[in-house]
């Protein structure tokens, strides 16, 4: 994961995963991507064993760091935030090493395979009309036809670097200059739905199950509904069409060993698929009255009710 000591306990989801092992009576452990070792085809890492607490101002007490083998463990979890970069990769490669008797969530080959923001492609009913592309011809000609557009980078994450484009608008070459590097980075322009400014809801799954959800809505002044971007976490229902949706994605994450997933979706149409390191885990868990953090644990140790 990424440094515990930037952790925000009051939101955070590894730590609200974490503190649910804990208190089910799992031993944890935090490593980093820097501290992983292969030896042959043994996978070590410079381990810090950490007791975890329901307090916000005193979270976690680390112990002395020491080496461990991972084959060891029940479960490697690898939440770092995207990107899913270079290191990332080599990452999931690392992990590839582990025995099958280690679960490691999400598939580190499932992880290479599903692009946040492309994987939703893979059920193009589901989705707006969308475009990937590099060349600024084309994002012009994508503009003309649809009157207003979002643009975002294709390994983007929290939604940095979106756009918004509307069709007329001045600044459309400079916008399309930027966010293609000039025509060397691919990026992905998708028809503007207006239900957007409603909010779009994240849909948690469990084992391709829906597990809970959250209503994420934009700050006054912001069209971004993100929550790292001062969106806020509000209650929301599963309607018919949610259900159409999980029905057709979730058992792919399943099959492809994705166990936990996060898709977003707006107005009813599919958005994006975060298998990384989904997030509104705690915001889900309060709108629903449960503990959800347990039933991802319990679904890991094989209690989970089916």
């Amino acid at each position: 994961m990424d440094p515990i000591e930037a952790v925000k306990p009051w939101k955070d989801t590894t730590y609200y995963l974490m503190l649910a092992a804990a208190e089910r009576g799992h031993d944890v452990f935090v490593t980093a991507q820097r501290a992983l070792t292969l030896r042959q085809d043994r996978l070590l890492a410079t381990v810090r064993p950490v007791d975890v607490f329901a307090d916000h101002e005193r979270p976690f007490v680390p112990g002395e760091e020491q080496t461990a083998e991972l084959a060891t463990m029940d479960v490697v979890w690898e939440r770092t935030d995207p990107p899913v970069n270079r290191r990332y990769l080599y990452t999931s490669l690392l992990l590839d090493f582990l025995p099958r008797r280690v679960r490691v969530i999400n598939r580190p080959a499932a992880i290479r395979d599903f692009n946040e923001k492309l994987a939703a492609l893979k059920f193009p009913a589901l989705t707006p009309a969308t475009l990937v592309t590099s060349r600024a011809d084309e994002i012009r000609e994508f503009i003309e036809h649809h009157g207003r557009v979002t643009i975002k980078p294709i390994d983007g994450h929290g939604g940095k670097g979106i756009r918004f484009c509307r069709h007329g608008a001045p600044d459309v070459d400079d916008i399309i200059a930027e966010a293609t590097a000039r025509g060397d980075r691919w990026t992905l322009v998708q028809e503007y739905l207006p239900q957007a400014s409603e909010g779009d809801k994240r849909i948690l799954l469990l084992d391709g199950r829906i597990l809970g959800a959250v209503l994420r809505l934009h700050a006054e002044g912001s069209e971004l509904n993100n929550l790292d971007q001062g969106g806020s976490a509000n209650p929301a229902g599963i309607t018919a069409r949610d259900e159409e949706i999980c029905a057709e994605v979730g058992p792919v994450l399943r099959d492809a060993g994705i166990v936990f997933a996060g898709i977003d979706v707006i107005g009813g149409m599919l958005m994006e698929v975060n298998v990384t390191s989904p997030t509104g885990l705690q915001e889900s868990a309060r709108f629903a009255g449960r503990s959800l953090h347990h039933d991802i644990i319990a679904a890991l140790e094989g209690t989970a009710p089916r």
